[in-house]
């Protein structure tokens, strides 16, 4: 294993330890969405961390294997977008293994999933396990196997590139589940690996895309890790090592540092690959690429050229096969796979010509009888969705209306493996708008085609109104336009742009993307609210959003923008960091987890001293003006929902009321949020200690609180401070006869109450006779909700005679 884990593939190969760039793993959970089909595959989403939970939640490779929760990760799925480096991790994993690391492994199966698509076939465990070819001899691999059986937690299977494995319908489905005596389909050992019938006590790794095969499984799997990319300094490393030795060991990294659009998209370990590759073979007095098609064309360009030297050769294979490989890779994005069949590379030049050009890899096919036999796929999906897109934009076979028909962003939900068309879409937009290079131009009246789909296109687009689209699609049409570099079309999508934007993903091309068209705001009067909580948004993005002038307000999750905060702080730039302070907003603020709860507590520290608390820039000069942090996003709180649940929420209520006196601003206060925090007795004794402090509460929800008699007696006593309570519910807690009593004493001193919910209670016909008088002296109350079942029917009939304010049902 170790000699077939030295070298990566690249346009030469080159040593893995030469460029390889340790990236930290992000621990991610997912979350389920409710309803009836709450198990379905559209459901499961990963939860988005922000800055801070993305630094808590980090991992080393060599942390990979370790329990999680005190459970074991048995089943380990790796996630990470195209080109974010799953196999070269993988690669570099096994590596290590070779070198002595990770001995709790004493064998490692590394399969490429691709290679085990063959139908029809079937295989035993073992000889899953042990490749004809490689395999130990005889009695050998006899004994080497029955020791398998016998120490299996000693084992890792690895299944690399899953989303390549086509035979995925039903895939847990009648696992395998003898070692020995039979023989399955590939799935069905799959499947059995996965449930444990086979090998139980071993570990799984599969590394596969976010929200495609594997994602209606991640429910089923132990653990989750996400590689995120490339941040600032691991593409500064990488390119020094990627350009060490060579004239540009010193400029290449400074050329994309002073590049936002290419450093934007460094951030995706193959594109600055790419991108470094282009930088060897670019003039120095070329310009460098501006979108991600123009990139895409120049590295193809270079590619082909590279590998075809002879000229009038080189163009006259062009023409000829580059339609077929468009063709080719629109029928793979369509049907979701990089894979070809057999019948696709019938032409030997074709498929030479894509190899050579590195547009094609090949692999050798896992057969049962150890025959050796090759398949074929794209090298990349990216380059994959670039030739789909020249295919769509440039062939007849597709008409104009169809081309529109691709571009169709008005879905209220994206439908799993979308992704394969979204950046297909980005470089049909570029194709179709940028002048196409000659080397392109190779289809019968591709010119002409272009021109009538650019005109549909336009018109389309010029009908359609951003603010219909949610977060990711507004977000994606924006890629869409960038890609066109059509003055025409980003001029009307910035006088289109809703004032309000949220819901979107964003990573560092999306980033430059939005803070592009926002910036182009400034000829024009509008101004933006920008919503960026789980939006995973890093901190450069999150400086350069906020730093817009259009940018009149923003939220995004407290911890960031005090890191936020705390690095302008240290950098020294004053007034940027009172923009930031002076934009910032949390209302409505809810919060769903004890941090929530424990960052809020923070930046009322921060309001109260005046100063951040963790951050001290040693810097005289840099002293700032006390109202620096005067930070409105404080006092105009209005809206706070306390949703932390039964598991949580009496210990987070605790936190918060030691800051709710902080904040007298509050309107409306929810401690119920659906989600039964079961604060009981003790902390309603608690609240109603800082209840006067809330002068302007106009509505309080307590429901479902397990709150009782000696809750309510402490409440009614602190009730009538709040001289703005509308609506009072304390529907569905535990309230008897005393604690309906002390509440209907004081309804005459509550004036400003209008509405007030006691059902569901424990309350009987003498606690409603004690609220029924005290209604008759309370004139301005509208309605009481007042239904428990141990209040007999006709008793709650009667008072409702005597008084239709009183609610039954």
């Amino acid at each position: 294993m170790l000699d077939n884990c030295q070298l990566m593939s690249m346009e030469t190969e080159i040593a893995l330890e030469r460029l390889y760039v340790d990236v930290p793993l992000v621990q991610r959970q997912i979350k389920t969405k409710p309803g009836k089909h709450g198990n379905k595959y559209l459901e499961k989403e990963l939860v988005i961390c922000d800055i801070a939970e993305t630094r808590k939640f980090a991992i080393q490779r060599n942390e990979l294997f370790e329990d999680t929760d005190q459970k074991p990760a048995k089943v380990i799925a790796l996630l990470g977008k195209a080109g974010m480096g799953k196999s070269t991790f993988i690669q570099k994993l096994c590596q290590d293994w070779a070198n002595g690391d990770y001995q709790r492994f004493e064998f490692v199966f590394s399969f490429e999933s691709k290679r085990l698509n063959v139908p029809g076939e079937t295989f035993s465990l073992r000889s899953l396990l042990f490749d004809p070819l490689t395999s130990p001899p005889g009695t050998n691999a006899h004994k080497v196997f029955r020791y398998i059986l016998d120490n299996p937690q000693k084992v890792l299977i690895i299944f690399d590139g899953f989303d390549d494995f086509q035979d995925s319908e039903g895939l847990l489905h009648n696992p395998a589940t003898s070692h020995t005596k039979a023989t399955y389909s590939i799935k069905q050992l799959f499947s059995g690996l996965f449930q444990k019938k086979l090998l139980a006590g071993s570990t799984l790794l599969i590394a596969a895309r976010p929200k495609e095969v594997l994602n209606q499984f991640l429910g089923k799997v132990n653990k989750i890790v996400e590689l995120c990319g490339f941040s600032e300094e691991e593409i500064e490393l990488y390119m020094a090592r990627y350009f060490n030795g060579t004239s540009y060991s010193d400029g290449g990294w400074k050329t994309v540092k002073n590049n936002r659009f290419l450093f934007s998209l460094c951030y995706n370990p193959l594109i600055c690959r790419f991108v470094c590759f282009l930088l060897e073979h670019v003039d120095e007095n070329q310009s460098l690429p501006s979108t991600l098609t123009h990139l895409y064309q120049q590295v193809l360009h270079y590619k082909l050229h590279m590998n075809l030297p002879e000229a009038d050769t080189s163009k006259k294979q062009q023409q000829q096969h580059i339609p077929k490989l468009g063709a080719l890779a629109w029928a793979g994005v369509k049907n979701h796979t990089c894979l070809l069949n057999q019948e696709d590379l019938a032409s030997t030049e074709l498929r030479e010509f894509g190899l050579s050009g590195g547009v094609f890899i090949p692999f050798s096919l896992r057969h049962s009888n150890g025959e050796e036999q090759f398949g074929h796929g794209f090298a990349h999906l990216l380059m994959q969705n670039f030739l789909a897109a020249l295919y769509i934009t440039m062939s007849k076979q597709l008409t104009d209306k169809g081309l529109v028909n691709q571009m169709v962003l008005q879905q209220k939900k994206k439908k799993p493996q979308s992704e394969w068309l979204d950046v297909t879409r980005w470089f049909m937009m570029g194709l179709l708008f940028q002048k196409i290079p000659p080397f392109l131009d190779s289809f019968p009246d591709g010119t002409v085609n272009t021109m009538a789909k650019r005109n549909a296109m336009e018109d389309y687009l010029k009908k359609m109104n951003p603010s219909d689209l949610n977060g990711n699609r507004l977000l994606e049409l924006c890629h869409c336009v960038y890609e066109s570099q059509n003055m025409k079309l980003i001029k009307d999508l910035v006088q289109k742009l809703p004032e309000k934007i949220s819901g979107a993903q964003l990573t560092p091309p999306d980033v430059f993307v939005l803070h592009y068209f926002l910036k182009k705001v400034k000829e024009t009067t509008k101004t933006f609210s920008v919503d960026l909580q789980e939006s995973g948004i890093n901190l450069c993005g999150l400086k350069e959003l906020v730093g817009l002038k259009c940018v009149t307000s923003f939220r995004a999750s407290i911890s960031d923008t005090i890191s936020l905060w705390e690095h302008l702080q240290h950098t020294g730039e004053k007034e940027l960091l009172k923009k930031a302070v002076a934009k910032f907003t949390i209302n409505p603020f809810k919060a769903k987890r004890i941090t929530d709860v424990e960052n809020l507590a923070l930046l009322v520290q921060i309001y109260r001293q005046k100063k951040l608390i963790h951050c001290d820039s040693g810097d005289p000069e840099s002293n700032l003006d006390e109202d620096t942090f005067h930070i409105p996003a404080v006092e105009n709180l209005h809206d706070l929902e306390f949703a932390l649940g039964p598991q949580n929420g009496s210990l987070g209520f605790l936190g918060l009321v030691e800051i709710l006196p902080s904040l007298q601003w509050l309107k409306h206060l929810d401690l119920e949020s659906l989600t039964d925090n079961k604060i009981g007795d003790m902390e309603a004794e608690k609240l109603a200690e800082v209840l006067p402090a809330l002068s302007s509460l106009e509505t309080l929800n307590l429901s479902q609180n397990c709150i009782g008699d000696k809750g309510a007696e402490k409440l009614a006593q602190a009730l009538p401070s709040l001289m703005s309570l509308r609506s009072l519910s304390l529907y569905s807690n535990l309230i008897g006869d005393s604690g309906a009593e002390n509440v209907a004493k004081v309804l005459p001193e509550m004036k400003s109450l209008m509405d007030l919910n006691v059902k569901y209670n424990k309350i009987t016909d003498v606690g409603a006779l004690k609220l029924s008088e005290s209604l008759k002296g309370c004139p301005w109350i509208k309605s009481i909700a007042m239904w428990n079942e141990s209040i007999p029917h006709g008793v709650l009939e009667h008072l409702k005679q005597q008084d239709s304010r009183i609610n039954t049902l």
